[in-house]
């Protein structure tokens, strides 16, 4: 029985460690929500890490850095119509207890100041851990063109 302990208590604690990443990432992923649905853009891109090699895939368009993307979805966020973003589904995978893949499908539900219209979308995000906070290394968001 002793031996049986041994060899299955890393598993115990693999386990263990990985439900409290999965944690982790999907209070972080709301975090970024809310930022995005509160027009917060700094608040928005200070989950991103500083990258140069591909930091956001969205709807086709490639932003090789977060200051590209931003650029690009700043004027959004400023003028706008108001946002809210609704998850269907979120799935995480733990590559390590440094790295995560989350991989999601939601509505964004848009005021269009005389009633809302909803949209699909789907995501992939790349989350690392950096000095303690979990960043987004990269992510590529897509909303489905057939509707």
């Amino acid at each position: 029985m002793r031996i049986l302990f041994i060899y299955l208590f890393p598993l115990l604690v693999l386990a263990q460690s990985d439900a409290a990443v999965e944690k982790a990432i999907l209070a972080a992923n709301a975090q970024v929500a809310q930022a995005a649905e509160s027009r917060d853009a700094g608040r928005l891109f200070s989950f991103m890490v500083d990258t140069s090699k591909g930091s956001i895939i969205q709807d086709g368009v490639l932003s090789l850095t977060p200051a590209e993307a931003r650029a690009r979805v700043e004027p959004g966020l400023e003028r706008g119509p108001g946002v809210k973003y609704r998850w269907k589904r979120q799935h995480v995978t733990v590559i390590s207890p440094e790295v995560a893949l989350l991989v999601s499908e939601g509505d964004s539900i848009i005021d269009t100041g005389t009633g809302t219209v909803t949209r699909p979308f789907v995501q992939t995000t790349v989350w690392v851990l950096r000095d303690g906070a979990w960043k987004i290394l990269h992510a590529h968001q897509s909303t489905p063109r057939n509707l």
